[in-house]
C-alpha cells in the first residue's frame, strides 16, 4: 500500500511493523556510517591498530587487586628487598596480578592479564607484555582451556624468542599437544582392533564440544603444536618425542613422506635420543613405502639402503630385529635390480644396443643370485648371438 503525503506533513520513516523494509534501510546507514568511521580512524599503513587510552580505562576488569608487594633480588651477593611498585601502573598492577595468580584465582588473573598485555603492547613495555603473555596462558592452562592457552604460549615464544619462560612454554605446549594426541591413539587402537575381527567399524571423530580441545581437527591441532616444539626449541629434551610423534601421527595416516622427514629429522638431529633406534626403523618402512616399484624413482631406496647399514652398525638395540633388516636389505637389493633391469629393457626396446648391453652387465655383476641377474645374463646371450649373426651376414655380403 503506497504512502501519500499532504503538504507540510512528513512521513514517518521510522521501523514499524508493517514496514520493515524501512527498517532494514536505517539500519544498513547506520552500519555504514560506522564503517566509515572506522576506516578514518586506521592510520594509513599501520598493521596494528591500538586503542585510545579512554578504551583501556573502560574496559578495565573490575577486580579487585592487592597492594603490590616489593620483589626480593639479588644483589652483590645477598638478597635484598625493593620497594613496592606504584598501584595503576603497569610494573604495579602486574605485580598484584601475580600476587592473584598465586593465590589460585586463575579466572581473576586470567582477565587483568590480558587487559595489561594490551596495554603493555600499546605502550611497547615489553617487559610486562612477556609478563602477561606467560602468565595469562598458565592461567587458562589451570583452567584447562588448552587452545587459548597453546596459541598463547607459542606467541610468547615466537614474540620473544630469548624469554626466560622458553623452557615452560614449550614443555606445556608438549602437555598440550600429547592430551590432544590421545583420540588418534585411541583411533590407533581401534584400527588395530577392526583388523583383527574384534569390532565392526570405527567411529571417526570430526568435531569436539570440550573445552580443553579445539573444536575441528584436534589431531591436525596435535600435528601443528609438535613441529611448532621442535621449531621454538631444537635443544630442548621435548624437541626429539616431538618429532617422534609427529612421524607417528603422518605414519598412521599413511603420509610417508611427512613421517619420513619427522623420522629422518630425529635419526641425524639426535643420534642418541632412546627414540632414534624405534625412529631409524620407522623412517626404512616409510621410505620403502614411497618406491611405488621400479619405474618409479630410486632415491629413497638408496637412502633406506644407508639407513640399514647404520641401523646394523650403530644401534645394537636393533640386535633383535637383526632379521627384519636383513629382509629390508634384501627386498631394497631386489628392487634396485629390477629398476637396473628396466632401465636395461628400455634401451633394447628403443634399438640402442650398446647402453642396454652396459646395463644388463651392471645388473649381472652388482646383483649376482638374484632372478635380475639371470635374465640380465639371458639377454646378454642373445646379444651377443644377434651381433655374430649380423656379423657373418656383412662378411658373407662382403
Amino acid at each position: 500500500m503506497k504512502m501519500k503525503q499532504t503538504v507540510g506533513q512528513e512521513i514517518d520513516r521510522r521501523p514499524t511493523p508493517s514496514n520493515p523494509g524501512t527498517g532494514r534501510r536505517w539500519g544498513m546507514r547506520w552500519l555504514a556510517r560506522l564503517a566509515a568511521c572506522w576506516l578514518v580512524l586506521i592510520p594509513a599503513g599501520c598493521e596494528t591498530v591500538h586503542a585510545p587510552d579512554w578504551f583501556y580505562d573502560v574496559t578495565k576488569p573490575r577486580v579487585e587487586l592487592p597492594p603490590p608487594s616489593g620483589d626480593v633480588i639479588l644483589r652483590a651477593g645477598h638478597w635484598s628487598q625493593e620497594e613496592a611498585l606504584q598501584p595503576g601502573t603497569l610494573a604495579g598492577d602486574c605485580a598484584s596480578a601475580k600476587i592473584l595468580f598465586q593465590r589460585g584465582e586463575y579466572g581473576d588473573a586470567e582477565k587483568v592479564f590480558r587487559w595489561l598485555g594490551k596495554r603493555a603492547e600499546k605502550e611497547k613495555n615489553l617487559e610486562v607484555l612477556e609478563e602477561c603473555l606467560y602468565h595469562e596462558a598458565e592461567c587458562l592452562y589451570q583452567r584447562r582451556k588448552y587452545p587459548k592457552a597453546r596459541d598463547l604460549f607459542a606467541k610468547l615464544v615466537n614474540t620473544f624468542p630469548s624469554t626466560r619462560y622458553r623452557a615452560e612454554a614449550v614443555q606445556r605446549q608438549y602437555e598440550i599437544a600429547s592430551y590432544w594426541l590421545k583420540d588418534t591413539e585411541r583411533a590407533m587402537q581401534e584400527w588395530q582392533d577392526y583388523s583383527e575381527g574384534k569390532r565392526w567399524f570405527v567411529m571417526p571423530s570430526i568435531i569436539s564440544f570440550e573445552q580443553e580441545k579445539p573444536t575441528f581437527d584436534v589431531e591436525g591441532h596435535a600435528l601443528k603444536s609438535f613441529q611448532a616444539i621442535y621449531m621454538q626449541d631444537p635443544l630442548g629434551t621435548s624437541a626429539p618425542e616431538a618429532l617422534y610423534r609427529a612421524g607417528g601421527i603422518n605414519f598412521f595416516r599413511e603420509r610417508y613422506d611427512d613421517s619420513d622427514t619427522f623420522y629422518s629429522l630425529l635419526v641425524e638431529n639426535y643420534p642418541k635420543s632412546a627414540l632414534a633406534p624405534a625412529a631409524l626403523e620407522l623412517a626404512i618402512q616409510s621410505k620403502i613405502h614411497l618406491v611405488g616399484g621400479p619405474d618409479y624413482d630410486a632415491r629413497k631406496l638408496v637412502e633406506a639402503r644407508q639407513m640399514v647399514d647404520t641401523a646394523l652398525r650403530s644401534y645394537p638395540e636393533l640386535r633383535d630385529k637383526q632379521d627384519f633388516l636383513e629382509r629390508t636389505l634384501y627386498s631394497i637389493h631386489d628392487q634396485q635390480a629390477a629398476k637396473d633391469y628396466g632401465i636395461a629393457e628400455f634401451y633394447r626396446r628403443t634399438h640402442h644396443p650398446g647402453a642396454a648391453y652396459f646395463y644388463y652387465e651392471i645388473v649381472r655383476r652388482r646383483y649376482p643370485g638374484t632372478t635380475w641377474a639371470d635374465k640380465a645374463l639371458q639377454r646378454i646371450e642373445e646379444m651377443r648371438d644377434k651381433i655374430h649373426v649380423e656379423m657373418m651376414s656383412v662378411k658373407e655380403s662382403s
